[in-house]
């Protein structure tokens, strides 16, 4: 995103008519802030070439300076962004909605502190919205922006500090419908996935509607598809599943200035697995049946000099789960049945503004209290005996951030603290706590440092306590206690004697702008982690891990395993150090000037002309279109003013012929990140030797912790055409049977794996010789993906260099390569 420095005449046309004006240093309401030109003035008339029309579009993404402190929708406090895309940058990625974005921004937007998978805080335009399912499935041609920030912004917000922040800003004015089909397969054959999805979405008066569905059906995947020895053709590795989910949101402002959201979702699963087949020679099916009801609401406003919000909701979801068993010879099968129910209902508001002004700036508060009411309850039958759970949890929770700037613009830079803290009143572990305290220090403008340690209590979810006892026979287990593979029985569910963990997590990172008017970020985060009592799946079978749980382990006379319960468990502590850093880079690929008639470039007072003559257009009326668009004051015209192709006005984007994706103007963009684990380290029961995940220990089926993991995400995007490159490599590791280190015949070696996916994909609007003959492809894309590109795979090894039978690639994974062909098409 460039900065456009504009004379005075020329800015007053770019600047939208129903922006507010601003003196210099004003902060003007939340809503109302518009540092950025949303929509440029159209040129008069029709674009006459490809490049005319890639005017209004590149002007779009440009921020204006107008006199206001920040762009519209950013977020609060004086930490900046990481990494700032615009539109254009967004659409590069080729991906179909938010949800997939925010997969393509992953390496961007992992987080390596936090108690979960890393995913990250979304807001829109700067606010808390009612959960991400309303807006997952938005195009991303509605956004013009999206801000990346550190994990200290989601205190301002009323969340843990061990989350990053996407902000993700909408355009003003949008109006399309979406539709997508794709189809998958393996290439090595057996599985077949189909999905269609439809999106509605209209931006326009501060409201906001949409409407998207999708459903997905995929094919069974079985042993015998995938040459496994000794398979069983009853067996599958991948199960059938349908699934399908319908979302409707609505946002409107209401009272003036508070924006009201209500959103809704429906999903459903149905899935079919195969477990074998039985002593009488019968098959043994697993089906299982989900169901989701989800009721959010989200309000947001300003009050005086404070912003308020107040969020929450109904979740409620079913499961049944239906599992064959085999009663022994002659007897045939029998059939276990779990269920459950789990409901959530849950609200809270949080404030932020400034207490009082310092020397260095305000002193600015972020307060946040909520409650939670959790129920869950389920029933096993197995063997004619019934387990019932009936669980709930009320929880009330407070938490308060306190930021303190202490030097502004002094000897040392820019320099500021901050403290939180928490607390989490349970009906069942009773009170739990949080403390933090950091600072964000810029020493240089394109240097910022920040610092952060944060002690906080966590309980177990009502799930981990609470999931109804499920028994899944034949499953393939290695047992490094003897070095054989079994097909042993797994018991899953809850564990209601979990305890609750204690963690203090240390962070350093540095974000370093080295080059300037170059989109150009290199970062780098340090953290250090001790938890006590940390909650854990229940980790493979070793040596180790079954002295410290015998009671989870069941063998026969010879010793060979039956069965092992894998409900969650709680080790005595852990510590990990790591470092991740990288950098992201991205550049403009320059369009040629837009041209006259005569085809010679076009000037800026030229260009400044035609917008003032369309302006001036629209304000006698003459603009209206035949399709019964309007030009208004705003200076964005409809799709019939603008041709085939283009759509504004009531459907507003500023896209002309071009299509989506930047015209002639194009894309190339780089992220590396690298991991360096320095610890990772497992105390099982004081006594026991700690298990080194880095040399030799692992609580996984796939091996210990790799050292080094390296993630790359690279693009390129032209003339409508873009290919996208991304993957992982991680190094091998090693898994010792003996605690002692000493070498075993069981010990097994992983390799080093490096996957990648492909993607590509066409922009057919932006192919005029193709439009022209058939103006239906306007506004569509045809992708074509490959996942696991080079048919990558885990290869484990015994100390003699053979494969165990339970560690063949293609029980590690059973899919391998696929290809993905979708087309995707906009209704304006």
């Amino acid at each position: 995103m460039s900065i456009l420095l504009l004379p005075a005449s020329l800015a007053a046309m770019t600047v939208p008519a129903t922006a507010t004006p601003v003196q210099v240093g004003e902060l003007p309401p939340a809503e109302s802030q518009t540092a950025e030109s949303e929509t440029a003035i159209p040129l008069q008339g029709e674009p006459q070439s490809v490049e005319e029309a890639e005017v209004e579009l590149e002007l779009e993404d440009d921020i204006i300076v107008t006199g206001s402190r920040q762009p519209r929708g950013s977020v609060t406090g004086d930490i900046k962004p990481e990494v700032v895309l615009s539109g254009r940058d967004i659409r590069a990625y080729g991906a179909s909605n938010i949800g997939e974005l925010l997969e393509e921004l992953a390496p961007l937007t992992g987080s390596i502190q936090g108690r979960g998978a890393g995913a990250p805080v979304v807001l829109l335009g700067g606010r808390r919205i009612s959960g991400f399912r309303e807006i997952r499935g938005l195009p991303p041609e509605a956004i013009q922006r999206v801000d990346i920030l550190p994990e200290e912004v989601a205190l301002k917000y009323g969340y843990r500090p061990d989350q990053k922040v996407v902000n993700i800003v909408l355009r003003r004015r949008f109006n399309a419908v979406t539709a997508e089909a794709d189809t998958g397969f393996a290439t090595d054959g057996g599985r077949q996935v189909h999905e269609a999805t439809l999106n509605y979405l209209r931006l326009g008066n501060g409201n906001r509607f949409s409407v998207d569905g999708e459903y997905t059906h995929s094919n069974p995947l079985f042993e015998t598809q995938r040459n496994v020895a000794e398979a069983d053709p009853n067996r599958t590795l991948l199960s059938a599943s349908d699934a399908a989910k319908l979302n409707a949101t609505y946002n409107q402002t209401i009272f003036g200035n508070v924006s009201a959201t209500i959103s809704g979702e429906l999903e459903g699963a149905d899935t079919r697995a195969g477990l074998g087949t039985s002593s009488d020679g019968q098959r043994l099916l697993r089906e299982g049946r989900t169901r989701t009801g989800v009721l959010n609401y989200a309000l947001n406003g300003d009050l005086d000099q404070w912003r308020w919000s107040l969020n929450g909701g109904y979740t409620r979801d079913w499961s049944t789960t239906l599992t064959d068993r085999d009663g022994g010879p002659g007897s045939g099968t029998r059939r276990d049945r779990a269920e459950s129910v789990a409901q959530t209902i849950e609200t809270e508001g949080t404030l932020s503004g400034s207490l009082f002004d310092l020397p260095a700036g305000a002193v600015t508060t972020t307060l946040k209290a909520g409650f939670t009411l959790r129920d869950i309850s389920g029933e096993s039958r197995r063997a004619g005996i019934v387990t019932a759970t009936d669980l709930s949890r009320d929880q009330g929770s407070g938490q308060a951030n306190i930021d303190i700037p202490l030097f502004r613009n002094g000897p040392i830079g820019a320099l500021s603290a901050t403290i939180n803290g928490g607390v989490d009143q349970l009906s069942d572990f009773g009170t739990l706590g949080s403390v933090g305290y950091g600072f964000n220090w810029r020493p240089v403008e394109a240097v910022r440092l920040i610092g952060s340690v944060a002690h906080e209590q966590g309980a177990p979810t009502i799930q981990q306590l609470g999931n109804p006892l499920i028994v899944t026979p034949n499953v393939r287990v290695f047992d490094l206690v003897t070095g054989q593979t079994v097909d042993a029985t797994t018991i899953t569910g809850g564990n209601p004697n979990l305890a609750a963990d204690q963690r203090r997590v240390l962070k350093l990172g540095l974000t370093v702008k080295p080059i300037s008017d170059t989109n150009l970020t290199l970062l780098a985060n340090y953290t250090d982690s001790r938890i006590d009592n940390p909650i854990a799946s229940f980790p493979t079978a070793t040596p180790e891990i079954e002295a410290a749980f015998p009671g989870r382990f069941d063998r026969d006379a010879a010793g060979t395993l039956i069965s092992i319960d894998t409900r969650p468990v709680n080790f005595d502590r852990s510590r990990s150090r790591q470092i991740r850093w990288g950098f992201n880079w991205t550049e403009t690929l320059e369009a040629p000037p837009p041209t006259g008639p005569d085809g010679q470039p076009l000037t800026a007072e030229q260009i400044a002309e035609r917008r003032a003559a369309f302006r001036e257009r629209g304000r006698s009326g003459a603009g209206a279109s035949p399709a019964g668009g309007e030009a208004s004051q705003t200076g964005v015209r409809s799709a019939g003013d603008r041709g085939p192709g283009g759509f504004a006005g009531r459907g507003g984007g500023g896209f002309g012929r071009g299509g989506f994706g930047g015209a002639r103007q194009g894309r190339v963009q780089l992220s590396v990140f690298h991991t360096w684990r320095l610890e990772d380290t497992i105390l099982i029961r004081p006594g026991l030797p700690e298990l080194d995940l880095l040399s030799g220990s692992a609580i996984g089926a796939r091996g210990g912790q790799p050292r080094h993991q390296v993630e790359f995400n690279a693009g390129y995007n032209r003339h409508g055409i873009g290919v996208r490159l991304n993957g992982t490599w991680q190094e091998g590791t090693t898994l010792l049977a003996n605690p002692n280190g000493a070498p075993s015949p069981e010990d097994l070696s992983f390799g080093s794996l490096f996957t990648a996916n492909l993607r590509v994909f066409a922009d057919l609007g932006q192919q005029r010789a193709l439009v022209q003959k058939a103006p239906f492809f306007q506004g569509s894309r045809v992708t074509l993906s490959v996942n696991n590109l080079f048919n990558q795979r885990l290869d484990v090894r015994d100390a003699a260099g053979a494969v165990p039978i339970g560690y063949q690639p293609a029980l590690l994974d059973p899919l391998g390569r696929s290809v993905r062909l979708s087309f995707r098409k906009l209704f304006f």
